[in-house]
């Protein structure tokens, strides 16, 4: 018996009510869907209810089964996505006259008039041809570069963030990140401008004149499992290139992927614009943005997301391109966050059995409610899906007795055969002396376990001012200095664990704040391009340097008159205090993220985006040996006490020590289970320490490899980590806005 009858008489206002709720069955919705398209009566109605205060929290017990605190970071998500509820249920019922709402109107005040009627208005030196789209952030229009002479996308701020100047910064420091992923599945950003009276913030980028895969899906439906695995193997190599820079979107949906003619190849935009709709103040309200589709559970929870939380959207994607329904559905967006969280979703092949098993498991391991259970790196996800791609190419059958989860353990099987035999000798008795030195010289060291630390860190040091992103202590080891996000930089007391100074040193995120060695001076680097040196004590600078672009790395002569400065653009600087120039400068391919200084000051050292890192003359600036061997950027980098031995680590996840002498390996081991950030010699030279992704601080012997502790107490990626003088305290700061120091033994 069919129930699905359309409405014909107005139904009740309180019908309508539920209708915006939840209090509606799906069959009654079709039937009063029916009769608002043809009714204007109801259509008026249903937008005046649609205004009325906060409908969703009035049904919020059709979605929880216990009412949250008042201070739960629950609230603050509820009344943003009742928003969300009450615009999609509009978008499904137009109203009578078309509606023009203030926030989706696509204003074009800021433009400067056309010297061409042909042109829409004129925006610094691109005329502006037509408006392209509207999104949250603001609009997208196409333009001609009229010095380039070629035609571009740009997209400009929207007014509710640019009226906040901290909004801007962030607007342009989020684009400039963008703008260093190169890669031929991420669109292109050409430059971050603001222009203007008011400073219009605005970001450049390369035009693509096909559509997204969400204008695909919606025609097509369901896609071939040939397109599903190449357009999922691309969108995971843009990724992978976005995550080796420490970029993670946040927002991955079928609207940001666009599919360039002539073979839809994959472009992925937008990358990391979705943190600027977030608290402006750069305080964590416990709701991140995102699309609630598409979105992680740890993103839905409030949590902070990380590049499997990518994966994860990207294989709610890949879940939509093969069964032609999203993974998880809802009568509200928060019906939705509720499924993500706490439901598990229909495999793939059982909503469509022409889904291949292998296609299926590997979806099913995208959408696990654990990071820990997912793929870990976007490059493992492509690597898989590249190896059946090469097989889809040839053949529309399954690959032959081959799974997803096989090929997984084909991955490892290497590392698990050096782990075998390491357990062979140990019972042998063999797993000692120089033997065991000679077997693996210049080799991966299988990482010992080492029972977690029960130390607690003798002072918690948190401002709520954005990630730190770097720690020094000063030569009395009483005073820490911490970098934030918010360009500040905070002097910490130890002793009273309270702030002596606050320096609003940049414009932008403070990448690096040291103290000089002898404690005479504090050099700040920043995003904002600027190298400052403040003297202890004193609000203003004494001196301040105009690099070309961001200074991430930063190194100090233990006499404190060099200063070396990596930048971005792959440009290598050398300063001195008593200068207002470069005493010398050079330049490599690709972004130097970090540096480093041997203690003599004759050599140093840089690594980056490249994978490589290279040796330098201290004084000339000339290359000496490049050192390669990882796999992917390389973040953190310390010389030893000596200056031998240089230690580095970074995306590969690795913990690699060199011979600075002749540019060999001396050997390597896994650090932590995330990226590596950060790395650190003790003075003496015999313990290491690591900064990890997985929110963990490690401690290591320098020699062999052991672990000797893990410190936890971060709750997100950690940054930076660095010891005192003596080597009896270990700082480390991190994106939960906090720094910490921790005893170290002996």
């Amino acid at each position: 018996m069919n129930n699905n009858k359309t409405t014909t008489a107005c139904p009740p206002t309180e019908e309508l009510r539920q209708l915006l709720g939840t209090g509606l069955s799906s069959d009654q919705q079709q039937g009063m869907t029916s009769h608002l398209d043809n009714c204007e009566c109801c259509q008026a109605k249903l937008e005046e209810l649609a205004t009325e205060g906060t409908n969703l929290s009035s049904v919020v017990q059709h979605v929880t089964d216990s009412e949250p605190m008042v201070t739960s970071a629950y609230w603050p998500a509820l009344r943003a996505v009742d928003a969300a509820v009450k615009q999609a249920v509009l978008a499904k019922a137009p109203p009578a006259a078309p509606p023009k709402p203030r926030s989706r109107e696509a204003k074009l005040d800021f433009l400067e008039p056309a010297s061409d009627p042909s042109y829409l208005g004129r925006l610094a030196h691109f005329d502006v041809m037509r408006v392209l789209g509207r999104g949250g952030m603001g609009v997208v229009l196409e333009a001609f570069d009229s010095k380039l002479q070629r035609n571009v996308a740009i997209k400009v701020l929207d007014q509710e963030y640019a009226e906040d100047e901290i909004g801007k910064q962030r607007f342009c420091r989020e684009a400039r990140a963008a703008a260093s992923v190169t890669h031929e599945n991420v669109v292109a950003v050409h430059q971050v401008e603001r222009s203007g009276e008011h400073g219009i913030a605005f970001l450049v980028m390369q035009l693509i004149s096909g559509e997204t895969l969400e204008q695909k899906l919606a025609r097509e439906k369901k896609l071939p499992p040939k397109e599903i695995v190449r357009i999922g193997m691309e969108a995971a190599r843009g990724l992978a290139a976005a995550h080796a820079l420490g970029l993670i979107h946040r927002d991955i949906k079928p609207g940001n992927i666009l599919l360039e003619p002539p073979h839809d190849r994959v472009k992925l935009t937008d990358f990391g614009l979705a943190r600027i709709a977030e608290d402006v103040k750069l305080t964590r309200t416990g709701f991140v943005s995102g699309t609630p589709l598409y979105m992680a559970p740890e993103q839905a929870l409030g949590g902070e997301p990380d590049p499997r939380s990518d994966l994860f959207s990207l294989g709610a994607i890949m879940y939509e391109m093969a069964t032609g329904q999203t993974p998880f559905t809802g009568s509200s967006a928060l019906a939705i966050l509720k499924q993500i969280t706490e439901v598990k979703h229909k495999p793939a092949r059982e909503v469509n059995p022409e889904v291949p098993q292998w296609l299926s498991e590997t979806i099913d391991e995208l959408l696990a409610k654990k990071p820990s259970d997912r793929f870990q790196t976007a490059s493992d996800l492509a690597e898989v899906l590249e190896y059946h791609w090469a097989h889809l190419k040839t053949s529309s059958d399954e690959l032959p007795g081959v799974c997803q989860i096989e090929l997984r353990q084909r991955q490892f099987r290497t590392r698990l055969t050096i782990a075998t035999v390491g357990i062979t000798l140990l019972v042998l008795g063999l797993f000692s002396g120089s033997f065991i030195r000679g077997l693996f010289s210049g080799a991966s060291v299988p990482a010992v376990v080492a029972p977690v630390s029960t130390a607690e860190p003798i002072a918690v040091l948190s401002a709520n001012a954005g990630s730190v992103w770097s720690v020094s202590f000063d030569p009395t080891s009483k005073t820490v200095a911490m970098s934030t996000e918010d360009g500040s930089v905070r002097l910490w007391d130890l002793p009273t664990k309270s702030v002596n100074a606050t320096l609003e040193a940049h414009s932008g995120l403070v990448w690096n704040a040291q103290f000089a060695h002898d404690g005479q001076y504090l050099a700040t680097a920043g995003d904002d391009s600027l190298l400052k040196i403040w003297k202890i004590g004193q609000s203003e600078p004494l001196q301040t340097f105009k690099n070309a672009n961001a200074i991430r790395g930063l190194a100090i002569s233990r006499d404190g008159k060099s200063l070396y400065a990596g930048g971005r653009d792959g440009s290598l600087n050398k300063y001195s205090p008593d200068a207002a120039e470069p005493l010398g400068t050079t330049q490599q391919q690709k972004a130097i993220f970090a540096v480093a200084l041997t203690p003599d000051g004759h050599t140093l050292a840089t690594a980056g985006s490249d994978k490589a890192i290279r040796l330098w003359d201290a004084d000339t600036l000339k290359q000496k040996l490049p050192l390669e061997g990882h796999s992917g950027p390389v973040y953190g980098l310390s010389f030893n006490s000596d200056g031998h031995k240089l230690a580095s680590a970074g995306w590969d996840k690795t913990v690699r020590i060199w011979d600075v002498g002749t540019g060999l390996l001396i050997k390597s081991w896994d650090g932590n289970s995330g990226d590596l950030w950060g790395i650190a010699y003790t003075p003496d030279g015999t313990k290491l320490a690591t900064a990890g992704q997985d929110g963990s601080v490690k401690l290591w012997n320098a020699e062999d490899g052991k672990l000797l502790a893990t410190y936890l107490g971060h709750k997100t990626t950690v940054h930076t980590v660095a010891f005192n003088g003596d080597g009896t305290l270990l700082a480390s700061g991190g994106r939960d806005g906090s720094a910490r120091v921790w005893p170290v033994k002996k």
